[in-house]
This record gives C-alpha cells, sequence and structure tokens, in this order.
C-alpha cells in the first residue's frame, strides 16, 4: 500500500508540472509539512469513560491544484502519530497508534492573508505500542475515514501555519469484546506548518502569447502590442493597412497610394487615375477636364453656337455676324442687310458725284444742278434710314482761308438745309468745312476752280 501511494504522488507530481497554464491562477504547488496533534478518544454512547488530550506529531507532503482565483484541490500525504490515556480500565489506555493519512481538502481562498481548508481524511493503521500490551494492532481497526476542516494563514507564502479539527467516523474498537460499552471514534486538533518546495508563482495569463498579460489585455485571444493595450496595430479604415504604415488611417485607400484613396488634385470629384485634366477640375463627362473651348474664344463649347470659330459671348460665341456678305460685319456696316463697300461703310454704292453739287462763286447758293445731284443723296437716304452722313464743303483757292473755311461750313449747311427740305431727318446729318484743302482739280482753270466747290459724303 505504501508504495503504491508513493508512486501515486509521483506521477500526480509530474503531470502537475507539465500542465499549461491557459488562465489568471497560481501554478500548482508541492511541499513538506510538519504538524503537532492533540488527540483523543471521543466515546460515544458511554458518558461514564473520558480520555485525556495527549500530544503526538505527524509529518509529510503535500501537492495543491488551482482551480481557479478561489479554490484549489489539495490531497495531502501524511505520518500521524496518535496517543490515548485515560484513568479508566478501557480500549487502548497509555497507549500510541501510527496511521499513514490522505487528507483531501478543498481549500477555498478568502484573500492572500487567509484560506479555509475542509474535506474527508483516510487513515491506515501502521502501528499500535501498548505500554500496558493489552492490545496488539489487531485489536485496532485498519482503516477509517474521518471529516477535516480549518484554516491557513497565509497560503500562498512559502512557509504556511495552518490548523484544523480531524473527527473520526469509524468505531477504532476492532476487539469484538461483547462487554464493550460505546464506540471509540478518534478525535485531533492538529496545528502545524507547510514549507513550499516548488511551483506556487502566482502566473499571469498571456492567452494569445503576445507578453501583454490577460489582466491588461484588451484584446486577449489576438496577438497584439503593448502600446496598443495588447491589440494588433489598429486599421481604422478597414482597407487592410494598419494606422502605423497608412498615410490616411480615418480614410480607406489603396497600396500604392500609401493606404490614402486615389488623389483629386484638381478636387472635382474625378480621381486622377480617371481625370485626364487632373491638376484642372472638370466634368465627368470629359473626363475630369473642363468643358472645351475648340475655338479659343473664351466661351465653352457647351454655350458657344460656333464652337469652331472664333466669336464673341454677345453673339453666343460666333463672330460678328455679315448678314449681308459684303465682307464688314454687322457692327461696323451701316447697311447690314444690303452688300456695299468699305468706302460706303457697308452701304451700296450711290452715284453721287461730289463735284457736281455746283454752288456760285464765293456763296453758299445751290445751282440747279448741285441740287438734282443732291436728289441722288435724298434718294439714297430714304432707302437706307438707318445711315448718318457728314456733308464736307470745300472751295477754290480765291480768297484766303479766313474767309474759305467759313464758306465751306456755310455750303456744307446749305446742302443739308435742302436734304432736310426733302424729308431727311436733320439729325442724320453732320456738316463740315475744310476750306480749300484736298482739290480735286486744278485751280488754275475756272472749270478746276468750278470742280473744286464741291460737297463730299461721308457715311458715319
Amino acid at each position: 500500500m505504501k508504495h503504491f501511494l508513493v508512486a501515486a504522488c509521483l506521477l500526480i507530481i509530474q503531470s502537475a508540472v507539465g500542465q499549461k497554464i491557459v488562465k489568471d491562477h497560481y501554478t500548482v504547488s508541492a511541499g513538506i509539512l510538519g504538524a503537532a496533534n492533540f488527540t483523543n478518544f471521543s466515546i460515544k454512547d458511554n458518558s461514564n469513560l473520558d480520555y485525556s488530550t495527549q500530544f503526538g506529531w505527524g509529518a509529510g507532503g503535500y501537492i495543491n491544484f488551482p482551480l481557479g482565483k478561489v479554490i484549489s484541490f489539495e490531497p495531502q500525504f501524511m505520518y500521524n502519530q496518535y496517543a490515548y490515556q485515560t484513568d479508566a480500565t478501557a480500549f487502548l489506555n497509555d497507549a500510541k497508534a501510527g496511521y499513514f493519512s490522505i487528507p483531501v481538502l478543498l481549500k477555498f481562498h478568502l484573500g492572500s492573508k487567509f484560506a479555509i481548508t475542509a474535506g474527508p481524511q483516510f487513515d491506515f493503521l501502521t502501528s499500535v505500542d501498548d505500554n500496558n500490551n493489552n492490545y496488539t494492532k489487531d485489536d485496532v481497526t485498519k482503516s477509517s475515514v474521518a471529516i477535516n476542516a480549518g484554516f491557513e494563514l497565509f497560503p500562498h507564502g512559502r512557509v504556511v501555519p495552518f490548523a484544523r479539527y480531524i473527527y473520526g467516523f469509524t468505531n477504532m474498537d476492532n476487539t469484538g469484546n461483547p462487554n464493550t460499552v460505546g464506540e471509540y471514534h478518534n478525535q485531533n486538533f492538529q496545528v502545524g506548518l507547510k514549507l513550499r518546495l516548488i511551483g506556487g508563482k502566482h502566473i499571469l495569463a498571456d492567452s494569445d502569447g503576445d507578453g501583454v498579460v490577460d489582466k491588461d489585455d484588451k484584446c486577449p485571444s489576438q496577438v497584439g502590442l503593448a502600446r496598443y493595450n495588447g491589440c494588433p496595430i489598429p486599421d481604422t479604415d478597414g482597407d487592410g493597412f494598419n494606422d502605423e504604415v497608412d498615410k490616411c488611417p480615418t480614410v480607406a485607400g489603396i497600396e500604392k497610394y500609401g493606404g490614402c484613396p486615389i488623389p483629386d488634385t484638381d478636387k472635382d470629384g474625378i480621381n486622377d487615375e480617371q481625370d485626364k485634366c487632373p491638376t484642372v477640375a472638370g466634368l465627368a463627362k470629359y473626363n475630369g477636364c473642363p468643358i472645351p473651348d475648340t475655338d479659343g474664344d473664351g466661351i465653352n463649347d457647351e454655350q458657344d453656337k460656333c464652337p469652331s470659330v472664333a466669336g464673341l459671348a454677345k453673339y453666343n460665341g460666333c463672330p460678328i455676324p455679315d448678314t449681308d456678305g459684303d465682307g464688314i460685319n454687322d457692327e461696323e456696316d451701316r447697311c447690314p442687310d444690303v452688300a456695299g463697300v468699305a468706302e460706303m461703310m457697308g452701304c451700296p454704292k450711290i452715284d453721287y458725284q461730289a463735284h457736281e453739287v455746283l454752288f456760285q462763286s464765293g456763296k453758299a447758293t445751290l445751282l440747279p444742278a448741285g441740287k438734282k445731284e443732291l436728289d441722288v443723296l435724298t434718294n439714297f437716304l430714304t432707302k437706307n434710314p438707318n445711315v448718318n452722313i457728314t456733308l464736307i464743303g470745300y472751295t477754290d483757292n480765291t480768297g484766303t482761308d479766313k474767309i474759305n473755311e467759313p464758306l465751306s461750313v456755310k455750303r456744307a449747311e446749305s446742302a443739308k438745309a435742302y436734304l432736310v427740305s426733302k424729308g431727311i431727318d436733320a439729325g442724320r446729318i453732320q456738316t463740315e468745312g475744310h476750306g480749300s484743302q484736298d482739290p480735286i482739280a486744278d485751280n488754275k482753270t475756272a472749270a478746276g476752280k468750278a470742280k473744286n466747290r464741291r460737297i463730299e459724303l461721308k457715311v458715319n
């Protein structure tokens, strides 16, 4: 029996040492213990018999298996010597008995300084020493069961004081004497010390093996880093790049841009990989480019009615029109609906002979032939009501400029008065006088001088 128990103890210790710690608790521990026993018999059904408390001793070892932070399981293996003494003639008087004891305890840790113990105890008789030689080993029950309850101080310490009460349930009288009155039950107050030899260290579990103990690890099932409280490096935007390498940790991106989204340099909502004009804001319909201006006139093609020809905004991007197709645009053409010539500001050339507008020499009086010529001009102005003109009067070189210039003005005014008399609005006619300047004929002859006394026409 002794060899079997020793082998069992060794097997339990070996398995305990190899046990993997998977949670926050103390490791398996083992050690030796010694105790003082204060024993007697508790007599059942015989109140007349009383045993005094006697001193004995006990020694052995223990193995403690933590079952959590509060409870542990602790089998012990001891040799105990019990002593018995009474003043009466009775069973095992002035005798000692040796037992191989196995207390099987549950330990309840109430903090780090105190624990309660309780459990069954199995005792196996090893020897009997009766000083009166009345009883032998055969007269004592070979195996018995008891209840064990007590406490420990500093239960996780190297040296642990303990005390416990042990009460046996088995009648130790095995004599079979019919005259015996009562039953003899072992009763023991045990006080001792435990000395831890191995184990017992408080291990803080690190379930994921990342070096951060579970009590501090906010991600105990994931390998992480201490600076993130045991969690992996976060990936805030969930793009697969952890925040330490992600240049845009709060916005999902791709690897080629360091975890940032594809950039949109011109902020037009079209990323640079799809934007054909990445530095200029544009529209999706033009692949990220602005609305084109094909003719470069500053008016985009969507607003330009002549997108391939440079024009003006006032003409919706088209050039200034030339309605009559005479090569003179409508803004410069005084007769935009009738083809004309440049010298007439776009109006048709008229059969008007300035030198035929004749005046009396030295006077501003029109001759009949001059009126006939002005009738040609009247007809022209009537047909072209949007045309304004300037009449420029001239003289020959007779006299001085002091005389000729006022005279040339009066001749222009005389021609204007005739046109107004024919129904032409005076506001359409301006007058000037240039005296004897710019002759068109030789002033040395009478005929030449007559031609120089003329009224020139200029379309405004």
